[in-house]
């Protein structure tokens, strides 16, 4: 099988490509996160997916525009729910390429997280899948976790702190105003 595999960061990508690679799938890496900011958490998490490339030969087709633009006013449009329109976004677009280039299938790295709704990347991808005519490989990744950090980290991958929208960033920091502050005026 040909799979094209939308990546959302490389830690997310290790064990995936690992355990699909084992098991004969042809995996192409696909970086499109149009989500992702600010610019410098881009250049870092696309500086990160390139390392890895370069250290375990697969396969990568990148989108490197900053999509920021893009994103926003699909969020501001249609601003709940939003993670799912974000997953729809990244999902289509994957879609769409791997039906353009000869993909037997596409699947997406979203699927490795412990935090991301599994029912409904699901639902999208299924959907994804029957609008741009190509199968969506849904595997629950979610076991291979924590062999996934742990490879990022052996790699000295970049590992972020926070899903990639500065939605994500705000809900991750919004309860860390007192650490700023801590020590002055105490």
């Amino acid at each position: 099988m040909k799979l094209l595999m939308h990546v959302c960061c490389a830690p997310c990508f290790c064990a995936p490509l690992e355990q699909l690679r084992g098991e004969g799938v042809g995996v192409t890496g696909y970086f499109y996160n149009p989500n992702i900011h600010p610019l410098l958490e881009f250049r870092k998490r696309l500086k990160a997916v390139k390392t890895l490339h370069g250290a375990v030969k697969v396969d990568m087709i990148y989108s490197e525009d900053y999509g920021l633009t893009e994103f926003l006013r699909m969020a501001f449009d249609k601003p709940q729910p939003r993670c799912e329109l974000c997953w729809g976004m990244r999902l289509n677009k994957t879609a769409r390429v791997a039906k353009e280039r000869g993909f037997d299938a596409f699947s997406t790295t979203l699927l490795i997280s412990r935090r991301q709704d599994h029912d409904a990347i699901g639902r999208i991808g299924q959907e994804a899948a029957e609008r741009h005519g190509v199968e969506f490989f849904y595997r629950d990744f979610r076991p291979l976790d924590d062999r996934s950090r742990a490879m990022a980290k052996e790699r000295s991958l970049y590992r972020q702190q926070y899903c990639g929208c500065m939605f994500s960033e705000y809900d991750r920091y919004k309860d860390t105003t007192r650490e700023l502050y801590r020590g002055e005026g105490e």
